[in-house]
């Protein structure tokens, strides 16, 4: 497997997060570095002259295509099957495999340029909210301009997002030594679709088991790690 080296600008998260995994597990050290990275996203929105257009309801990322890291796919299936009905679970999962039909025959590059609603997008809100992917704390925008060129034209990937740069850099350093931790550990750094690993991961607990012993999570999905 591909071991990611420690990168000179994102040293400090890579330490934080390398210390915790020698005495917790990647699903505890996930939750702490939840709460560490979006106290660093506020602080750094608090210094900036510019302000986020992200508002409740809405929506426009919501569409577009996410991958994930597998130790984030079992934060969220943790939080499902504690926090929601099994008639909302059961909406969830019947979306994200309409989600997989409709891409099973695309290429990751094809599959980008497609509209998909996020299975876990439910009245306009995100169902798992707490334990959201990295991505999707980290995406942002300074107006809903990009964002909406981006929903309504979705085969055009030259539309640039307008975010804050502070808020970029930050964040995606916080995440990228984040991850480089758990790599470094040896755990799975595949980077994975997230509709095929979240039913996987519902439907098979070996998935986690297989995980915490450091090897390939999901045998079945598609993986990207570019």
């Amino acid at each position: 497997m591909f071991k990611r080296t420690k990168p000179s600008a994102v040293s400090q998260a890579f330490e934080t997060s390398y210390s915790e995994l020698m005495d917790c597990s990647p699903h505890e050290a996930l939750i702490a570095f939840h709460a560490r990275h979006d106290r660093l996203i506020e602080q750094v929105v608090a210094q900036s002259d510019q302000t986020r257009a992200c508002e409740k309801e809405c929506n426009y990322c919501c569409y577009f295509k996410v991958v994930v890291d597998a130790v984030e796919v079992f934060a969220m299936v943790d939080f499902v099957k504690a926090e929601l009905d099994e008639q909302l679970i059961e909406q969830i999962i019947q979306s994200a495999k309409r989600n997989i039909e409709e891409a099973k025959n695309l290429s990751h590059e094809e599959h980008a340029t497609i509209n998909q609603q996020c299975p876990l997008l439910v009245d306009n809100a995100c169902a798992i909210y707490p334990v959201r992917s990295i991505k999707c704390r980290n995406f942002h925008a300074i107006d809903d301009s990009s964002c909406r060129a981006s929903y309504e034209n979705p085969r055009d990937l030259t539309i640039l997002n307008n975010h804050i740069p502070a808020l970029y850099v930050a964040a995606t350093g916080s995440s990228d030594g984040f991850m480089a931790a758990l790599h470094t550990h040896g755990y799975d750094d595949r980077i994975y679709d997230f509709n095929a690993a979240f039913i996987e991961a519902m439907e098979n607990p070996d998935c986690k088991r297989r995980y915490d012993t450091k090897k390939r999570a999901f045998t079945t999905v598609k993986y990207n790690n570019a």
